[in-house]
């Protein structure tokens, strides 16, 4: 069992909405995926939305490494998108009980 902040079990639980997961994020968050940077809550909540709809997309942590407030997660996503089901590496910089940056890659 891969032992995570509750921030980051917020980001992946399936069952949370868009909004729940927004709320894992600080208000200054960054989040970098696909080449493109979205920041604030605001923004990371419509990006994320925006994601879900594009793929349809379930993201399963499988591992885990981290230092401090560090955490790298390797995680198994399936979804409406070739190659499915891949594994990405989520990079997570937590501050302040939330999630302050996210690179997905």
């Amino acid at each position: 069992m891969i032992k995570l902040p509750e921030p980051i079990i917020a980001y992946f639980d399936p069952a949370n909405s868009v909004e729940q997961k927004a709320a894992a994020f600080n208000d200054t968050a960054i989040v970098e995926d696909e080449n493109q940077r979205h920041q604030g809550r605001p923004e990371i909540g419509k990006w994320m939305a925006d994601a879900k709809a594009k793929y349809n997309f379930v993201a399963e942590p499988i591992d885990v490494v981290h230092a401090d407030e560090k955490f790298a997660v390797k995680a198994r996503v399936s979804g409406d998108f070739p190659n499915s089901p891949i594994e990405l590496d989520y990079r997570f910089e937590l501050a302040n009980g939330r999630i302050e940056k996210l690179l997905i890659g």
